[in-house]
């Protein structure tokens, strides 16, 4: 008899809450696995209520050892009704979405890229740290390096629009590395700060482990969200 040989797999959950209050207004819980051909697969369910927001996403996303998106399935509701699903697949050359919002009906999109992509936007948090991945941290502190013409599904800052691509322009100031303490542990951890975002969004300074998972830890977000977002629970080990 075959025994099953379950991949390896971490797990976590990242709170979102006021910054002034303490009070939360959202959570994501997420789970991420790599499979035998070296692919790794972020399942990611978020919750959040926020002023007269109130969104449910369920984002699946791979990613190659390059951090180069495979596929993703994004799943969007806004006040408990589902208001939009996609699908997309990214090859060398070409990204493709196949996807339903209420507001548009279908769409079908095709779009020239190439390898390596900074990553593909899903709006969930451990996705803003996948994006980083790839950020040249060898330049050192202070190096800011852009990217143009990123895909993203949604350009609302609460993800809660499409799915369907988008292009947005965005690049990343390296802080330096800190060592970060949240409910979660202790974690060596590259701090960032978005700059240059072309949707209008607040100041936002994110901190990512340094180990090969690049977990989101921490966050900070100035303006209207006033926000910290903190990884609360982790099981397992670096992928």
């Amino acid at each position: 008899m075959q025994i099953l040989a379950p991949l390896p797999r971490r797990s976590g959950r990242i709170a979102y809450a006021h910054a002034q209050s303490g009070d939360v207004w959202g959570m994501e819980e997420f789970v991420i696995t790599r499979d035998r051909a070296g692919m790794r697969t972020s399942s990611v369910h978020c919750e959040m209520q926020h002023g007269s927001e109130d969104v449910v996403r369920d984002t699946v996303l791979s990613v190659h050892d390059d951090w180069h998106p495979h596929d993703c399935f994004v799943r969007i509701l806004n006040h408990g009704k589902v208001t939009g699903t996609g699908w997309f697949r990214f090859s060398d050359t070409e990204a493709e979405c196949e996807s339903w919002c209420a507001s548009e009906g279908r769409i079908s999109q095709r779009i020239a890229i190439s390898r390596p992509m900074r990553g593909f936007g899903i709006h969930a948090l451990m996705g803003d740290g996948w994006m980083a991945a790839n950020f040249p941290f060898h330049e050192g502190a202070g190096h800011v390096h852009r990217w143009d013409h990123n895909l993203i599904h949604s350009l609302h800052h609460f993800g809660a629009t499409g799915p369907f691509i988008h292009t947005s322009n965005t690049g990343f100031r390296f802080v330096g590395k800190e060592t970060v303490t949240v409910p979660a542990g202790t974690f060596e951890c590259h701090r960032i700060q978005f700059v240059g975002m072309s949707n209008n969004h607040p100041p936002y300074d994110i901190w990512i482990s340094t180990c090969s998972d690049c977990l989101y830890v921490k966050g900070v977000v100035e303006g209207y969200m006033d926000s910290i977002f903190h990884l609360i629970e982790l099981e397992g080990e670096a992928l």
